[in-house]
């Protein structure tokens, strides 16, 4: 495909990657809402696009992860990257909230989580049935095996937190969870980049589980809350 919005990216006052990578962002959102991107068009690759803005690959990196959380595009493995059938107008839409500033919007989603799943963990310890179990079972045990064997844990974490909240039996908790999904997927894999991280993590969703099990809800809300608390408080120190 051929670009003809190949000037470099103007450089600003801060030239870290976490300032370019939102440049780029923005580069390839007005690629797709100028036409020049379409569904099914695959992006030039990692290397191509250093070289067409004249950066490094980091924050060609970091641009394509976030636009892959947002759902804007696909990485197929062995093939490359390409723009998802998709609705345009809400992923511009969180494409934007991200880059006014991302921090803040991470923070942000954190509270909307503990407004969802911290109900949910109360219902799911009332309504849960074995089905249930047995989903956050599979995704405790998915996430173990894969944190133990070095691998990426956030598909099979956002697996349980998504099982209990199914879990719940409240279809409005389960539609907004699933509207967030995309922003909430790269909220979880900024809090899960320590990998030292991992084993808490899983040993605090056994807990939890055990808990919602035993159909003890304040105990088990008690874990998740400070099980989140702690994914807060790493994204924040983060931050600083």
């Amino acid at each position: 495909m051929n670009f003809s919005m190949n000037e470099p990216l103007e450089r600003v006052t801060d030239n870290s990657p976490d300032s370019l990578y939102a440049q780029i962002v923005d580069r390839i959102r007005q690629w797709i809402r100028d036409g020049q991107l379409k569904e099914g068009d695959q992006l030039p690759s990692e290397r191509e696009l250093a070289q067409l803005f004249d950066v490094s690959r980091v924050p060609v990196r970091e641009a394509l992860k976030i636009l892959e959380f947002l759902g804007a595009v696909q990485h197929v493995r062995g093939k490359g990257v390409f723009v998802k059938k998709i609705n345009i107008s809400n992923v511009l839409n969180n494409i934007e909230v991200m880059m006014i500033d991302p921090m803040h919007t991470l923070l942000d989603l954190f509270e909307a989580r503990e407004a969802i799943e911290f109900q949910a963990t109360v219902l799911a310890a009332q309504r849960r049935t074995d089905e249930d179990l047995s989903a956050m079972e599979a995704a405790v045990k998915e996430m173990e095996q894969k944190s133990n064997a070095g691998q990426d844990v956030v598909d099979a974490s956002a697996r349980f937190h998504n099982a209990v909240i199914r879990a719940s039996h409240n279809d409005i908790l389960m539609s907004i969870n699933e509207s967030l999904g995309n922003l909430l997927k790269f909220s979880r894999q900024q809090s899960l980049k320590d990998t030292s991280r991992w084993h808490t993590s899983v040993d605090y969703h056994k807990q939890i589980m055990q808990k919602i099990k035993e159909k003890d809800g304040q105990e088990a809300l008690r874990l998740m809350q400070e099980h989140l608390s702690n994914a807060k408080e790493y994204i924040t120190k983060a931050a600083r």
